[in-house]
Formats: structure tokens, C-alpha cells, sequence
């Protein structure tokens, strides 16, 4: 009954370290990215006086929140692997990353995260 009672204690330890988690969510906060985009299309248009689209604008948002997406994902995923110590079935030990250098890892987590994005990430090789 005691190991019961210390189980349940430890995972209430858990649960309340993942709501320190919820600053993590400020992060996904683009709308001030975005206004960073509007005043660069402004700047180009009075000091360059160029007209860019709404289109392109647009574009450029859609690319910005994509590749801010794959990062999230990248990480999460490489996450998982981490705290499951790198199983040796995972892509990562396949691949022989796991004593690579941070931005290695990052790099092929990020390329790994924009395949399965686009549908086709589950049978590309390492």
C-alpha cells in the first residue's frame, strides 16, 4: 500500500512539472513575428518603393509559420527519443546521430519533421 501511495505522489510530481510546461506556449505567440513582416513589407514599399502583393505576403507568413512548426515538431520528436535513452530501433541510433553534435541532430530533426510534413518523412533513409 506504501509503494502504491508513492507511486501516485510521483506522478503527481510529474504532472505538475509538465504545467511548468505552459510558459512554453508564449513561444507559439506569432503574432508579433508577423508584425515584424508587416513592418518590413512597409519599409520596402516607402524607403525602395516597391508594391509587394498581399499574395506574397501572405506567402511569406504561410513559409515562416511552416518552418517554425517543423522546429516544434524536430524538437518534440527528438525529445521523445531523448527521454526514451535513444532506443536503438529509432532513427536516430540507425543513423548513428546520437553523439553528433547538437546542430547535426537539430539539422536532421528539423529535415525529418518538414518530410513527414509533407507525407513523405516515413520511409526516408537517414
Amino acid at each position: 500500500m506504501h509503494s502504491i501511495g508513492g507511486t501516485i505522489g510521483a506522478t503527481t510530481l510529474k504532472m505538475l512539472r509538465l504545467f511548468r510546461l505552459a510558459k512554453i506556449f508564449r513561444l507559439f505567440r506569432l503574432s508579433k513575428l508577423f508584425v515584424h513582416v508587416k513592418r518590413v513589407n512597409l519599409f520596402i514599399e516607402e524607403k525602395l518603393q516597391l508594391r509587394i502583393s498581399d499574395g506574397v505576403t501572405k506567402l511569406i507568413r504561410l513559409w515562416i509559420g511552416t518552418l517554425i512548426l517543423a522546429h516544434w515538431i524536430g524538437c518534440i520528436c527528438f525529445l521523445l527519443l531523448r527521454i526514451y535513452d535513444f532506443p536503438p530501433d529509432s532513427w536516430l541510433a540507425i543513423a548513428g546521430l546520437v553523439d553528433a553534435r547538437p546542430l547535426t541532430q537539430w539539422g536532421w530533426s528539423f529535415f525529418k519533421a518538414l518530410a513527414q510534413m509533407i507525407m513523405i518523412g516515413f520511409e526516408t533513409p537517414p
